[in-house]
């Protein structure tokens, strides 16, 4: 698994080896739509067909999808366009019970020579190739994580209960999405058994805490074409996404 074709002329990659995880294995509750989010359609393709499209479009070349248990089929019927049309080999592997096993599940099928990870959502379907090739560039030297984000364009309030306490400043704030990219042995170490949360970089932030690791977290401009398709109406502006 390469980032890029691009190879010193004998097949050996210039840069490191990129393994890439989708995680696909959420069953959509909130999209209400009967069945598991990333199988769902937008402009006529699913949305796994549309990642592994648009990962295909960035120079990646072999990924890791991790579906819905039980719904090995129909996620291979999802991609097999998809992965051919974009010269995408495509590895699915069943999910886990919560995001980090199903994140452990993909781990384990990569192959050993990997040397940078970058989990990506399913539901992050139109990320730019550019944002994609960004992030997975950013992990360099004493960098242990990275991810694409975007600044928080509204006013945000501390609540209790229905009553508001206060305003958070939000220019210390930004929105991170996917894919979050780490050296494959710092993923390694900090997505074990037991370890859960709600993505990869607070698993990376809880042991730059406690002195288990050293390096930096940082983050590459993000895109609005990478919001996570959540709800029913976030299916009008993917399709709109998809169309252009």
């Amino acid at each position: 698994m390469t980032l890029g074709p691009a190879d010193d002329g004998v097949g050996r990659p210039l840069g490191p080896v990129v393994g890439i995880v989708v995680v696909a294995a959420g069953s959509g509750e909130r999209l209400g739509a009967g069945r598991p989010k990333a199988l769902v359609e937008v402009a006529g393709r699913s949305l796994i067909a549309h990642a592994v499209a648009g990962l295909g479009e960035a120079g990646f070349t072999s990924v890791v999808v991790v579906h819905t248990p039980g719904e090995e089929a129909a996620f291979r019927a999802a991609v097999a366009g998809a992965g051919t049309d974009a010269g995408v080999e495509v590895v699915l592997v069943p999910g886990g019970a919560d995001r980090s096993a199903s994140v452990r599940a993909g781990l384990a099928a990569l192959p050993g020579d990997v040397e940078v990870v970058a989990v990506h959502d399913a539901a992050r379907a139109f990320t730019p190739p550019a944002v994609l090739r960004a992030v997975v560039a950013a992990v360099t030297g004493d960098v242990v994580a990275a991810a694409p984000a975007v600044p928080v364009a509204d006013t945000l309030k501390r609540v209790d209960g229905h009553r508001v306490t206060g305003t958070v400043d939000r220019s210390e704030l930004v929105a991170v999405q996917t894919p979050q990219v780490f050296p494959a042995a710092v993923l390694r170490a900090v997505a074990t058994e037991g370890a859960s949360a709600t993505d990869e970089l607070a698993l990376v932030e809880q042991h730059l805490a406690d002195g288990r690791l050293e390096g930096r977290i940082v983050w590459v401009p993000g895109s609005a074409r990478g919001f996570k398709v959540t709800v029913p109406e976030d299916l009008e502006l993917a399709e709109v996404f998809a169309t252009r």
